[in-house]
């Protein structure tokens, strides 16, 4: 029964239950080791006296037991909610944007060149709700006929490289991009908002050099650049200027160039107050 029980559960109560199992297995040798002295008889007084004794709680080794249990389960929700996240389509698309920003697997965040992982559920978040959930979901629905197509023409030799660099994908990437640049006529206002969604849905960090990132003033403007650094060079160009206006209109490129003003005038300002 107690194989069956095992093997019934899931990996993060499973990691919990052998933690207690630990803990549980040293009182035994205690209890043990204290009737062994005794002629292998326990009394009810001594029974008591192992109970009250025995204190895990207070105990550095079990202070560390439990920092392990922690950490574990940690490790296991996050990479839970990973291949989660892998099923959206549109979620990968949008976060490869500045995916070269992030630590990679295993890797150790470094502050001065990284971006964590942890502000994706937020960066998501903050997306749909300037999109809107109607426009949110057709884009998505997009993705997902170009995934599904993609890995039936090429079957085994399928790759997000080239889902990445599909015009269809690049479309959706840019068609979003323009879209939720009308929201940013306020970039102090906006900046605010956005650090105040992505830092409030950052789940808990298990590392010193996570527990001490924020996502605050220079993280957001690193995300804004990763995010908007190929549009500007595109409007910086003439020619791609007067390609992106006959496609999207002048007052939606009116909002990318408010957009881009706006980040150059929010950078200065932060910086000469000494924020970034």
């Amino acid at each position: 029964m107690r194989e069956e029980s095992k093997h019934s559960l899931e990996p993060g109560p499973a990691h919990i239950r052998d933690a207690a199992q630990r803990v549980l297995d040293h009182f035994i040798e205690q209890l043990v080791d204290c009737a062994s002295q005794n002629d292998g008889i326990l009394s009810a007084s001594a029974l008591e006296a192992q109970v009250k004794t025995f204190v895990p709680l207070d105990s550095p080794e079990y202070s560390k037991v439990f920092n392990d249990v922690w950490q574990g389960c940690y490790a296991i929700a996050e990479s839970a909610h990973w291949a989660k996240a892998r099923h959206s389509h549109f979620e990968r698309i949008m976060v490869k944007c500045f995916a070269d920003l992030l630590p990679r697997s295993n890797e150790p965040l470094s502050p001065d060149r990284h971006l964590s992982r942890r502000i994706i559920p937020g960066f998501i978040n903050a997306l749909q709700q300037m999109m809107g959930q109607e426009l949110y979901s057709q884009h998505s629905d997009r993705v997902d006929a170009l995934v599904e197509t993609m890995r039936a023409v090429h079957g085994d030799a399928f790759s997000w490289d080239d889902v990445y660099d599909d015009a269809i994908c690049l479309a959706v990437v840019e068609d979003v991009l323009i879209g939720v640049s009308q929201h940013f006529p306020d970039m102090a206002k906006r900046r605010n908002w956005m650090i105040d969604v992505i830092a409030g849905q950052m789940p808990s960090a298990s590392d010193e050099a996570e527990k001490e990132w924020y996502f605050g003033d220079a993280a957001f403007h690193t995300l804004m650049n990763a995010l908007y650094g190929p549009l500007r060079q595109r409007y910086l160009d003439v020619e791609d200027r007067t390609g992106l206006a006959d496609r999207y209109g002048e007052s939606e490129i009116n909002n990318l160039s408010t957009l881009f003003a706006g980040l150059a005038a929010d950078h200065a300002d932060l910086t000469q107050a000494g924020r970034i």
